[in-house]
């Protein structure tokens, strides 16, 4: 071969080795590019593919609002609501505003339907150079619309710098997501009053608190008009809580936004806590608001009987009724411990001061009791607020720490795995927040503080101790524990189950061997209590109606029989059964209020005893079988102490001895009749026992959605419940929003954006 030819042949080699160089240099861009695009490209390449050469000035995003600090208020505008705020760019380069949205989605529906938001101009997305602002409009059009209010967040994405970062955005610097609060109201027919009415029911009675102090510091001397002030006082709020039973939608759900909240009041209280005022009622709490206006006003009309210290005992009275509905209408944990702690302090006082012989003790015993609950509430707050995840103020301020109930219950504590000690930290949690519960319920064997309450408390204050405070144990747990660890309910379910029947035996037992009748109806309150435990075990939508319609009609009866208990005391100054006899023949209105109100008690059919145990049997019995025919037994042990306790007080021959009682003189040795006040006190409770017994129906329409809202956060309907509930297809959804779905639009790189979570 020659020397020409080797050479031409080298040439043609290194041509072929220069080509295919060139080639890959080429082709590896390109398949890059490619594997971006597909979203397989290694992150580090495409995170270095993506960044710019040379970063350049970036805009910093600020919305503003008036007034500042509150949320956008949305004025009436035509049949819609129109309100605006404003983005800026405060930066020194240009801020793409890549998505304004309002912070919902299909399956976690936050606001009510009908919200939308646009720029200005039109579209949801822009670019604004430095020094620019652009107006964001949001309409909600109220046409065939449930909600009554708006509450929301409208959520701005863009490319910003976080406030005080330094030169361009790096990965620590970029602040993606702002939101600004949204809130509208559409007005009701008692205007400013209508709109605040929880919190005027809450803070009315302060009132009376306040003309106490006045009182005692002008040395107003005529204390009888204290108690007409506060009959005056409760009887508002009673007016105040009929006007929200007919004003309560009772078709509202967590479909229609808000919640599935009405009535909502929501602002910033203390901003460095990031601790809110959050009211509001639903299907759970409103029967229990109701619940406590009538009690208070019944307990108001039975504290006539007190004679002693008066401004001292209306101020603790008022100030215990704020913190009854204070408990019934919080939204955020903060508020709702607030309210909790300003019941022990009147009540402690309450019982200690103007109770019996045993007062001392028993109000020593009632407190350190309840502040051991509290303990274990607080602590149980503190860690729910510790591990909030990202969030909102109602304002929109971006927090990581938050108090509110309907935020945490997005979160999926159970999915986090935290632990506590090495154990799953939402058992830890639950059993704290139970173990506060139960104490107020009261649950074997933390109920050892009730009977002596009972027995020393003034009969207002047993009254409003058995018809309100107890029903706080349970209401919390429906609130709290069933709402935001929904897991560890199901976990510890068969145990609220057997503890239910465990009260529901012991306290009838117990309340058999009593000879005190005050004694007898407070153990009364242990058994009839653990059937709201039996009935939240199940966690069937039976069983959670049955809890909230026990709950109701156990406050009526017992108010009922308390009050009953005081009439005879008031005239001998003794509750011993076995000392009476024949009363019958002597105050026979009063047998025959006492024989009705026993009645109810035992569950007889035709009132409204009688649906709590039955509707707590027929959702119990498919979970519990063994543990709902034990608690069967308790209804025949309840008929017997009941039946017992009549006889020996009212039937028979009356004895003689009564004839000379130094208590009886005024009267002529003779037991006078129930009074006019002392039957105006009982009569209401008496009509709805008797009207509830037949016609279940209005306290069954007002809980009904609560009811089915709640049990689609606990519990997947199944073969084992004997109904399945009305649109229990959604529950899948609510699990998946739970879970952290991305809102309606959101891309998956930013749905985490714009969701709760």
């Amino acid at each position: 071969m020659s020397n020409l030819s080797l050479v031409s042949m080298r040439r043609g080699f290194a041509l072929a080795r220069s080509a295919r160089s060139t080639s890959m240099k080429l082709l590896i861009p390109l398949l890059v590019a490619l594997s971006v695009v597909l979203g397989a490209a290694p992150p580090a390449l495409a995170q270095a593919l993506e960044a710019p050469r040379a970063p350049g000035p970036r805009g910093q995003i600020a919305l503003r609002a008036e007034p500042p600090g509150a949320p956008v208020e949305l004025a009436a505008s035509g049949p819609d609501h129109v309100g605006s705020f404003t983005i800026e760019n405060q930066g020194d380069g240009p801020l793409k505003v890549t998505r304004v949205i309002v912070r919902t989605s299909p399956e976690d529906p936050r606001v009510p339907p009908g919200v939308s938001v646009e720029l200005e101009g039109g579209g949801t997305s822009a670019t604004l150079p430095p020094g620019a602002s652009r107006k964001v409009v949001v309409r909600w059009k109220t046409a065939g619309v449930r909600a009554r209010e708006l509450y929301g967040h409208v959520v701005v994405e863009s490319d910003a710098v976080a406030a005080g970062a330094a030169g361009a955005a790096g990965a620590l610097g970029v602040a993606r997501t702002v939101a600004m609060g949204i809130h509208a109201e559409r007005g009701s027919s008692l205007g400013f009053v209508g709109d605040h009415i929880l919190s005027i029911l809450t803070f009315l009675p302060l009132l009376g608190v306040v003309a106490v102090f006045l009182a005692h510091l002008l040395r107003y001397r005529d204390d009888r008009k204290l108690r007409l002030m506060t009959v005056v006082l409760m009887g508002v709020n009673l007016v105040l809580a009929a006007w929200l039973y007919a004003q309560f939608d009772r078709g509202f759900t967590r479909a229609d936004g808000n919640d599935g909240y009405q009535f909502i009041e929501h602002g910033v209280w203390i901003r460095s806590l990031n601790v809110e005022y959050f009211v509001g009622v639903d299907g759970v709490s409103i029967s229990m608001v109701l619940l406590t206006a009538l009690i208070s006003f019944v307990g108001a009309l039975a504290s006539y009987s007190v004679h002693d210290q008066l401004k001292g005992y209306f101020a603790m009275y008022n100030l215990l009724v704020t913190g009854m509905f204070g408990v019934f209408i919080a939204l955020d944990l903060f508020l709702f411990f607030v309210f909790w702690e300003v019941m022990l302090l009147p009540m402690y006082f309450l019982i200690g001061i103007w109770g019996g012989p045993r007062r001392e003790y028993a109000a020593i015993k009632f407190f350190l009791y309840t502040l051991a609950g509290s303990v274990f509430m607080l602590l149980a707050f503190i860690w729910f607020y510790l591990n909030a995840g990202h969030t909102y103020l109602v304002d929109g301020q971006a927090t990581e720490r938050i108090f509110s109930i309907p935020e945490l219950s997005r979160v999926a504590w159970a999915a986090q795995g935290l632990t506590i000690l090495g154990v799953a930290a939402v058992k830890v949690v639950w059993i704290w927040l139970f173990v506060g519960f139960a104490i107020k319920i009261p649950m074997f064997p933390f109920h050892t503080w009730l009977p002596d309450a009972h027995v020393e408390a003034p009969t207002a204050i047993s009254v409003i101790l058995a018809g309100v405070l107890l029903k706080m144990g349970t209401y919390g747990i429906l609130r709290i524990n069933f709402t935001l660890l929904p897991e560890a309910t199901q976990w510890a379910a068969p145990a609220m189950a057997v503890f239910g029947v465990v009260n529901i035996l012991y306290g009838a037992f117990c309340a058999m061997a009593q000879s005190d009748l005050k004694k007898l109806v407070a153990y009364s309150s242990v058994s009839h209590m653990g059937f709201t435990l039996l009935a939240l075990g199940a966690m069937t939508p039976q069983g959670i109606q049955a809890c909230l319609v026990q709950m109701f009609n156990h406050g009526l009866i017992t108010g009922m029989l308390f009050t009953l208990v005081g009439v005879v005391y008031d005239r001998v100054h003794t509750r011993d059964i076995d000392r009476f006899g024949g009363l019958a023949s002597e105050m026979p209105l009063y047998t025959a209020l006492v024989g009705f109100a026993f009645m109810a008690s035992l569950g007889l059919p035709g009132l409204s005893g009688f649906w709590g145990e039955a509707m707590t049997f027929i959702g119990a019995f498919p979970r519990y079988r063994a543990l709902t025919i034990l608690a069967a037994v308790g209804v025949i042990l309840t008929a017997a102490y009941h039946l017992w306790a009549l006889q020996r007080m009212f039937l028979g021959t009356f004895r003689a001895s009564w004839r000379q009682s130094k208590y009886l003189e005024p009267f002529g040795g003779k037991f006078p009749e129930i009074s006019g006040r002392e039957l105006a006190s009982i009569a209401p409770l008496a009509a709805l026992v008797l009207v509830l017994g037949f016609w279940p129906r209005p306290l069954l329409s007002l809980i009904d959605r609560g009811a089915l809202d709640v049990h689609r956060l606990v519990d997947r309907p199944g073969q084992s419940q004997i109904a399945g509930a009305p649109g229990a297809d959604g529950v899948g959804g609510a699990a998946y929003a739970r879970a952290g779905a991305p809102e309606e639009g959101a891309s998956p790189g930013q749905g985490a954006l714009a969701s709760a979570r």
